[in-house]
């Protein structure tokens, strides 16, 4: 054991060599638990203040909870508690916190029991459940700000109960379950898996009555708390049961040695951005956080800005330096392709081996498995072009080690990532962009040109990529005819395109969201600041021009901010990115800003 254990899966302790330490008052335990349950990860101030006082906290909250941070500092050995600009933190090592080795052995067993391998599933799994000395954190069990991070560790915890129990089952130890099944059923009467279980449990041993029984006692608890049937699993598994089918007595699983076909892991990594340039403080922050050790849980993180950015680039390319520390393999889903995140779940369990006889089709059901599958998995997911937080959130596993790299436009509600900034590259950056892909004798040779070219691409990656293609594919070519043909600002949008792609298209796709009447002030808002005169201006003066109240032009002008296709001036104002602004241009020019709901 580590000189020091913090124990979450029973009542809330912390074991030294020396003994059990006394951690103080029921606000001293909340805090420390807020803590645990996130290790690695600032805790906000407001969710901890949540946390200890409800919707109603005292004046001195922040201040008395400093006071209870302090106090645990002075009994915990070594540094563990840090304190952030925005909230807590609690660093750990590998082996301090009882939930690693539960979920690494747990892992090992549901691994054990996937490629059929009762027994040492059997053993792997019950060494797990031996560090469960209750619920998780059941001590606190009745903090309704906890219950959301308790609530996925503890059905871990009877998730993996289950497994232990199925995997005995498969063993041929159906008398032995017996008891172990009815007392799991009694305090867990909701779950169905485990009646399931005992039903086949009692049928095996020679009792088909009593397995018949428990049948009805199932059906009657589900009908008298929720309203509703057994699951059609188990009711054909009881049909089974009365029809008398020999497959339910088939010859015990611990008799047959089974032997799974190792499963490859996924490797879908697109490949990565040979021009990629600049970001080195970007890469860095997320490559550290994403091999960062003794941290429990998932790492997740965050890449917004604009369209056009470099998010896509940046994120493949830390996701390439840092894949072989997942063995489990690499996923990738690009979202602006493959649909809204709720359709992403069963794709992904079949990229993981999953049979699709396994995969449920609803949703939320396809999610949890993935969850399940997430968690004992040391697995990389890219989630490319994000628009919702709630259907990310249910793609992503409460512990585990696997990690989740995600691009937006906007920042996305998540708890606990990592979220990074874009904004342009610098000049220098520019150019070195511009010369990975037109050449650096090229760009060497004249200077002036090149930086004139990465000044009227305004640092934009995806502009730069598309002049440096230009220029790579027209050898013959100076520096200076490009820059001549980009300089006309009327022009310049047509010049940004080759081989299929252009500027123009990007842009046009982040429209989306607001184009064909999903939007139709935000729409008109868009239109007008690309009129002369209105690069930069506020809300009153937006919605003077739309004739509507300064409430609901604000409220568009915020929507294109969080698209990422305007951006936030000095002294409240609103503009648009210059090459955006041109975008804009092309169709104020042709329809008046406040007709333009009707034009799209």
């Amino acid at each position: 054991m580590s000189s020091i254990e913090f124990r979450v899966l029973g009542r809330l302790e912390v074991h030294t060599e020396g003994g059990t330490i006394a951690l103080g008052s029921a606000k001293q335990r909340t805090l420390l638990a807020a803590l645990l349950l996130h290790p690695g990860r600032t805790v906000p101030l407001r969710r901890l203040v949540q946390t200890l006082w409800g919707d109603e906290p005292p004046l001195s909250a922040v201040a008395n909870l400093r006071t209870y941070a302090n106090r645990l500092r002075s009994v915990l050995p070594g540094e563990h508690i840090s304190g952030r600009a925005a909230g807590y933190e609690i660093t750990l090592r590998q082996g301090e916190l009882d939930l690693h080795g539960f979920t690494e052995r747990a892992g090992a067993g549901r691994a054990a029991l996937a490629r059929g391998d009762h027994a040492a599933a059997v053993r792997h799994l019950g060494e797990a459940l031996s560090a469960c000395r209750g619920a998780v954190l059941e001590d606190l069990a009745d903090n309704e700000a906890l219950a959301g991070s308790i609530a996925p560790v503890e059905e871990l915890r009877l998730s993996v109960a289950e497994d232990h129990l199925d995997a005995r089952l498969r063993l041929g130890e159906h008398r032995e379950v017996i008891a172990p099944l009815r007392e799991f059923v009694a305090e867990h009467p909701l779950r169905e898996r485990p009646w399931a279980h005992l039903m086949t449990a009692l049928y095996r041993s020679g009792d088909p009555a009593g397995a018949l029984a428990v049948y009805t006692d199932c059906r009657r608890v589900l009908a008298d708390r929720l309203g509703l049937e057994p699951s059609p699993d188990l009711a054909e598994l009881h049909r089974a049961m009365l029809d008398r089918d020999p497959g339910l007595t088939a010859v015990s699983p611990a008799a047959v040695t089974v032997t799974a076909p190792e499963t490859t892991a996924p490797q879908e990594l697109p490949v990565r951005c040979r021009s990629f340039a600049g970001r080195a403080g970007d890469a860095a922050r997320l490559t550290s956080l994403l091999v960062e050790t003794g941290q429990y849980g998932p790492k997740v993180a965050v890449v917004h800005g604009p369209c056009g950015i470099g998010k896509s680039a940046l994120v493949l390319e830390v996701a390439h330096r840092v894949g072989a520390r997942f063995p489990g393999g690499q996923l990738y889903v690009d979202l602006s392709v493959d649909g809204p995140a709720s359709r992403v779940p069963p794709r992904l369990l079949r990229h993981l081996g999953v049979p699709a006889s396994d995969i449920p089709w609803t949703p939320d059901e396809a999610a949890a498995v993935l969850r399940s599958q997430l968690a004992h998995r040391a697995v990389l997911l890219v989630l490319d072009g994000a628009t919702e937080s709630v259907a990310l959130r249910a793609l992503i596993p409460a512990t585990g080690s696997c990690a989740v790299l995600i691009t937006g436009r906007s920042p996305l509600m998540l708890d606990g990532a990592e979220h990074v900034a874009l904004g342009r590259l610098s000049d220098g950056d520019g150019l070195d962009l511009l010369g990975r892909l037109a050449g650096r004798s090229k760009v060497d040779a004249d200077p002036a040109a090149a930086a004139e070219i990465v000044r009227l691409c305004h640092g934009i990656p995806a502009a730069l990529r598309i002049a440096g293609t230009i220029l790579a594919n027209r050898p013959t070519r100076p520096l200076s005819w490009l820059a001549r043909r980009l300089t006309p600002e009327a022009s310049r949008l047509d010049e940004l395109g080759f081989g299929g792609e252009s500027l123009r298209a990007l842009y046009s796709s982040a429209l989306r969201p607001i184009a064909a009447g999903r939007d139709p002030l935000a729409a008109a808002a868009f239109r007008l600041l690309g009129r002369p005169g209105f690069e930069v201006c506020r809300s009153d003066q937006v919605a003077a021009v739309l004739d509507t109240c300064p409430s609901k032009a604000e409220a568009a002008l915020d929507r294109l901010v969080d698209l990422g296709l305007a951006e936030w001036g000095e002294e409240d104002t609103y503009r648009l990115p210059p090459l955006m602004r041109l975008f804009s241009a092309e169709f104020a020019a042709i329809v008046p800003a406040q007709r333009a709901a009707l034009s799209w």
